[in-house]
């Protein structure tokens, strides 16, 4: 048993620690707070270098994001890639919800439509571009930074995909480009090779007239899917779906009908239209089109006498066969007005006295027995195309009735001189430019490319009148129509309707988009003065890719000239044999010198890739832009 006073070996050794004072305390305290301080120093000595790399870092960051969009531009040399834009974002963009109503339409300061994202085209453009165009094919003058080699190499498919010179579109800062709606009241001008983007381009500018409220005429030669298609199921976001109608002879059981005759102001445009479709070329005057207009205007001022609708089958009727009926009905009509109601009774008898049958009766009466004071153009006009001589006249219409023949074949009888009993939706242009719509018509040109000229011809023939009519009688507060014609080339030979359209329709509210191949398409179908007037006649004016150099030039010459700096540098060394091997002078020289050149160089225009283009709008802006594909539901 351990006594109360023993000490075990642990106690002994632990003990001093209890006993200790609290001046030991103290000083294992101090020893203790100093040897921490010692290993802050440490720590802060550690932290040091990560705090200086943070800095570095983060200095490193804003000199990245200040030179980024250097960077950028520096890429954009190199690469090129397909560019989208979402309807929803388009209609966001163009305020087609405000636009598009009529309420809205004096608004002019916030209607504007989306064209593109670009840039405006200026001397510091020209400056590089010239500068550019010297460097080596690969621009090894340019050191491309080394994070940026994958990016170029991964975008290298699409690039070549593409075509062109990608640095063209790299000269400026891009940003969406929204022009004001009254800028295209001067009408516009397009021209690209195929397949450069003038479809896209239509489809931008033609869905930008929707959402701006407008009516919207489109002719389509090629029938391109993506166009109509798109326009349709925009037409159905924006309520109108029941307003879309789609003209096609290549499908006439899904084509709506046109009477395309019904409208004009005097009867003397209904044998213009008609006799326009002969002219070719440059042929302004012929004597077989003069008498081929003659003919056509008798038999169409005798149908109006008698109060029947022009239609280009009663007319081709009247033509050929149906002579003697014409005769007989507008002599009726004139001894009723004459004579009354029952002037067959009473006249009858007389008249056959006169004439083998009752027709030449009446014809023998009317020239022996009315006066010429009381004789009717109209009956003059058709006893003239009657009594004509039958060789001669053959002779003289072997033109036209190829034409009639054409336009009153199946199915575009029934789709251009619709009847009552129709079982077709007919509709009238006028009634459509008033009320608005979109009206497209594929001409199927690829299978028939003559018919599609005649229909595109009578169709803006059409369009004329209804202008014509708005013109004459409107008081300045309808709704605004675009025209949008594709191929354009097919429809100018001998159309007088198209250019006064272009010359006066801003007075009607209207405004047209020509778009064509190159320049020389337009004088191949009339004339050098005649394809300067269209050119002339539209203040707009957009080009895609094209190769030839006479539209070249003129692209370039819309862009003016502007002074170009070059930059030439002289090195000179010199020594002499009687002299130290270390004796010799030296010179530098740098001469500065300024030129006046295309600001937009001609030979661009064929480096362009594709979906890019430039443009000189009425406005005076002067634009490099690249176009993105629509995508995204139209709901």
């Amino acid at each position: 048993m351990r006594n109360r006073n023993s000490i075990t070996f642990s106690e002994t050794l632990y003990r001093p620690l209890y006993e200790l004072n609290s001046a030991y305390v103290y000083v294992g305290a101090g020893v203790i707070t100093g040897a921490m301080n010692d290993l802050s120093k440490v720590e802060t000595a550690v932290d040091m270098p990560l705090i200086f790399a943070g800095g570095l870092i983060g200095v490193g960051l804003l000199k990245m994001i200040a030179a980024f969009p250097k960077m950028r531009m520096q890429m954009k040399l190199f690469i090129n890639k397909l560019e989208f834009i979402d309807i929803g974002l388009l209609r966001f963009i163009n305020r087609a919800e405000q636009n598009s109503q009529p309420e809205n339409f004096h608004q002019k300061n916030k209607r504007e439509l989306f064209v593109g994202r670009g840039f405006e085209w200026g001397p510091e453009q020209a400056q590089r571009a010239y500068q550019i165009s010297d460097m080596t094919i690969n621009h090894e003058e340019i050191e491309l930074p080394f994070a940026l080699k994958p990016v170029v190499a991964y975008y290298k498919k699409n690039t070549r995909s593409l075509g062109g010179k990608t640095w063209i579109h790299a000269l400026g800062d891009e940003k969406d480009i929204l022009v004001n709606e009254e800028t295209f009241f001067g009408h516009t001008f397009i021209t690209g090779q195929v397949g450069s983007g003038k479809t896209t381009l239509l489809r931008l500018l033609g869905t930008g007239f929707l959402h701006m409220g407008n009516a919207l005429i489109v002719i389509d030669p090629k029938d391109d899917h993506q166009l109509k298609n798109g326009l349709r199921e925009e037409a159905k976001k924006l309520g109108i779906e029941h307003k879309f109608y789609e003209f096609c002879p290549a499908r006439p059981s899904e084509s709506c009908a046109i009477d395309i005759l019904k409208n004009f102001a005097t009867p003397s445009e209904v044998p213009t239209r008609i006799a326009s479709l002969l002219k070719t070329g440059s042929n302004s005057t012929d004597s077989f089109i003069e008498f081929g207009w003659q003919t056509i205007s008798q038999v169409t001022d005798g149908m109006i006498y008698c109060s029947e609708a022009p239609k280009l089958t009663e007319i081709y009727r009247y033509m050929r066969t149906g002579k003697t009926e014409l005769l007989e009905k507008v002599l009726t009509v004139f001894y009723r007005k004459r004579f009354g109601s029952n002037w067959m009774e009473e006249k009858s008898d007389t008249m056959l006295k006169m004439g083998e049958t009752l027709v030449l009766g009446m014809l023998k009466f009317y020239e022996t027995e009315i006066p010429s004071t009381e004789k009717e153009p109209a009956v003059d006009d058709v006893i003239q195309y009657v009594t004509h001589n039958h060789e001669h006249a053959q002779k003289m219409l072997v033109n036209v009735f190829p034409v009639f023949k054409v336009l009153c074949s199946n199915p575009l009888d029934q789709l251009l001189s619709p009847t009552r009993d129709t079982d077709k939706e007919v509709i009238d242009i006028k009634r459509v430019v008033q009320n608005g719509g979109i009206i497209y018509c594929a001409l199927n040109s690829m299978n028939d490319p003559r018919t599609a000229g005649h229909l595109a011809k009578l169709l803006l023939a059409d369009v004329s009148g209804c202008l014509g009519f708005r013109y004459n009688y409107g008081n300045g507060e309808e709704r605004r129509l675009s025209i949008l014609v594709d191929e354009v080339h097919a429809a100018v030979a001998g159309n007088d309707s198209l250019i006064n359209n272009l010359a006066q329709g801003r007075a009607a509210k209207c405004q047209f988009v020509l778009s064509t191949q190159t320049i020389p398409d337009l004088v191949d179908q009339t004339d050098d003065a005649t394809a300067e007037r269209y050119l002339g006649l539209c203040n707009n004016f957009f080009s895609m890719k094209v190769t030839d150099y006479k539209t070249q030039e003129y692209v370039s010459q819309q862009f003016s000239k502007t002074n170009i700096r070059d930059v030439g540098v002289q090195y000179a060394i010199q020594s002499s044999t009687g002299q130290g091997l270390t004796e010799f002078s030296g010179g530098y020289k740098e001469n500065v010198t300024k030129s006046r050149e295309d600001m937009f160089p001609p030979a661009l225009l064929g480096d362009l890739p594709k979906l890019q283009y430039v443009a000189r709008l009425a406005n005076g802006q002067k634009l490099k832009c690249k176009l993105p594909i629509i995508t995204g539901k139209h709901q």
